[in-house]
């Protein structure tokens, strides 16, 4: 079991990091703890959460004590308590007053990206726990001031729960990480070390890096650090069994369905699945009802979402709007194509608690949202079961915007989207990315449909050559897939895992596939009741 402490004082934080870790582990695996069960239950791994000095007794006993009991891994998310960073040779110091201005990014004009002086980048030790020579901003648009296509959250150097926590420096041989500033080192930002028969693994910020890319370094650490000496976690592979990349994506009607019938003949050409998000003021013209139903008709290739009934920001603003919009949108569409809608796509990405909660007494199994403007929470590196929500609904973030206003207009205009695919090809993370049909008011920033369907086509061939074994999934067949990772548990007894998959009427997937899981190196299919080796 992974043991998940914060004092009260972080509790928001705790419980996104602990939602973090349950989509990477299963909801079995990872569990709040006290701080006194770290000396009385003492899990083989611990996640401390912006821990106070105060708990540095603590900390430091469950590292020291692994050399006469068992070995242990301590992973610490934000401040590092005083004791144990002088045990670790980890120096603090204030932040510098200037960071704030340097973690903030402009907007992006057109055809452009921005993004902040301040950057996380990764030194050679991050391949120890398959990383590579990331550059990771703290803050980057690709959109005015809303959308980063490279998927990632915002680090923030306010004082929150996003933020970074200090400014330390660790012994060079540690350092995972550090934080620049235009291009100069400033202080350490991620760590691992060997303390005694203990590995410790630290990020500069209490929840950690799940908002990014980032997180495989977690999943490794947990999974496959030093197997031969060091406990590890089974860890749940986000793509399905056989493919070393899963894709989907979408067309966002928000102003017309319709005309988005040339890039799905596109798609139909190039054998990919299409889906289609439908707010549905648009159902009130009939002439875009009948691609509804024709997509619809055959179910592996094509499938509806709702996105909304109204597209009002932020679901409306509340708990009430947010369960009428959900519930009148999912009517209309069942009305329009005798299918029922399980899942939405969230207006502008927003994506608030009180919506979630909406949506799930609305009926729906999950939503796709995420964006770096807002909703900092709903940006996760994984989808899967959200903190605070039950069991059985799922979120998806897919912030990459397939749009003529983000081609780059100097040098290769899919340069951010070839990244953003080659980051989560690296990760091992599914890739969602969306666009939307014209309408009469608006191309978003297309010249005209062959441009568009050109630029789609160079990116899934793209897709394609870089990937040897890629999963293309309609959003429906994804989030499915998601959904039946979230309700899959991985059970611990006298020291040995098991994957329990649920029950075949539990869960609604449709396709064949299955789980991959990640533990002591090894990369193999789910047997699911059998022991892992």
């Amino acid at each position: 079991m992974i043991g998940v402490v914060f004092p009260d004082a972080r509790a928001d934080a705790g419980q996104y990091v602990l939602a973090a870790l349950r989509r990477s582990v299963s909801s079995a695996q990872a569990q709040a703890i006290t701080r006194n069960a770290l000396q009385e239950i003492a899990p083989d791994v611990v996640v401390a959460v912006d821990a106070p000095d105060a708990w540095s007794a603590d900390l430091i006993a469950f590292v020291t004590r692994a050399a006469s009991a068992r070995p242990r891994k301590l992973i610490v998310f934000g401040h590092m308590p005083i004791a144990l960073a002088d045990y670790l040779r980890y120096r603090p110091a204030a932040l510098p007053p200037e960071l704030e201005q340097a973690s903030r990014s402009a907007s992006a004009p057109a055809g452009e990206s921005r993004e902040s002086a301040a950057v996380v980048r990764y030194g050679a030790l991050a391949q120890t726990l398959g990383g590579g020579a990331w550059h990771r901003p703290f803050e980057r648009f690709d959109f005015t001031d809303e959308w980063n296509n490279l998927g990632y959250g915002a680090i923030r150097a306010d004082g929150s729960i996003w933020a970074v926590a200090e400014a330390p420096e660790v012994p060079a041989e540690a350092e995972l990480a550090a934080v620049v500033v235009n291009g100069e080192r400033q202080f350490a930002y991620a760590a691992l070390w060997d303390a005694g028969a203990s590995g410790v693994l630290w990020f500069n910020r209490p929840v950690g890096p799940c908002d990014s890319f980032e997180w495989r370094i977690v999943e490794q650490f947990l999974s496959g650090y030093r197997p031969d000496a060091l406990p590890c976690q089974p860890v749940l592979s986000e793509l399905p069994w056989g493919y070393d990349a899963a894709i989907t994506s979408r067309l966002d009607c928000d102003e017309e369905v319709e005309s988005a019938r040339p890039l799905w003949q596109a798609y139909q050409r190039l054998g990919v699945p299409f889906s289609l998000a439908v707010h549905t003021q648009n159902l009130n013209r009939a002439d875009q009802h009948e691609i509804l139903r024709e997509l619809l008709a055959d179910r592996q290739q094509g499938a509806v979402l709702s996105h909304t009934a109204t597209h009002s920001p932020n679901w409306g603003g509340s708990y009430d709007t947010a369960l009428a919009e959900g519930a009148q949108s999912a009517e209309l569409l069942e009305r329009a194509t005798g299918v029922p809608v399980r899942y939405a796509v969230s207006p502008f990405h927003q994506s608030p608690p009180y919506a979630m909660r909406g949506l799930i007494d609305a009926g729906y199994a999950g939503c796709i949202g995420g964006i770096i403007r807002n909703d900092p929470e709903f940006v996760t590196a994984r989808g899967g079961a959200l903190a605070g929500l039950p069991a059985g609904f799922v979120g998806h973030s897919q912030q990459c915007m397939l749009h003529g206003d983000c081609m780059l207009k100097e040098g290769d205009p899919l340069a951010i989207f070839r990244q953003a695919f080659d980051n989560a090809y690296a990760t091992n993370t599914l890739f969602g990315y969306l666009d939307h049909p014209f309408s009469e008011r608006y191309t978003y920033g297309w010249a005209d449909e062959a441009s568009r369907i050109e630029a789609h086509e160079q990116f899934i061939a793209y897709i394609r050559g870089k990937a040897k074994k890629p999963l293309f999934l309609h959003e429906e067949a994804a989030l499915d897939f998601l959904r039946f990772r979230s309700l899959t548990q991985i059970i611990e007894e006298d020291g040995a895992f098991r994957v329990v998959t649920p029950s075949a009427h539990t869960t609604p997937l449709k396709t064949p596939l299955t789980l991959g899981v990640e533990f002591k190196g090894a990369h193999r299919q789910v047997e699911p009741g059998k022991a892992l080796q």
